[in-house]
């Protein structure tokens, strides 16, 4: 069996709250951030920078990541609306501004994310 090898994400910041890995996809939550990991990409988000996460409908989420490449399985489709996301690549660090983030998150992570992001000060 195979293990999905995820690049160390340098200082997380927060404490963490949850983590799972499903389909090949690390998911992080801490007190202060959302952090995505697809093998050689990590998404980070700063919950005071997300503005929004609605459950939106399988026709949207396909047609996001159709146009990304990507393939997600397992959970319910989420769409994050920011104001800032750092994207990390091995070709260096790309700031992104006013983006939406398509992605499946478990009921338990969504759940225990909506909740950080009413008691974040903003």
């Amino acid at each position: 069996m195979t293990l999905n090898r995820f690049p160390k994400v340098q200082t997380l910041r927060g404490e963490l709250k949850r983590s799972e890995i499903r389909s090949g996809v690390r998911y992080q939550l801490t007190t202060e951030e959302f952090i995505l990991q697809r093998s050689h990409r990590t998404y980070r988000i700063a919950l005071r920078n997300i503005l929004g996460l609605v459950e939106c409908q399988e026709d949207e989420f396909r047609g996001a990541w159709v146009r990304s490449g990507v393939l997600e399985s397992g959970g319910h489709p989420y769409k994050i609306v920011a104001t800032l996301l750092y994207l990390i690549s091995p070709a260096g660090v790309i700031e992104q501004n006013s983006v939406s983030l398509y992605t499946r998150l478990s009921p338990p992570f969504a759940k225990q994310l909506s909740h950080l992001l009413q008691t974040t000060i903003r």
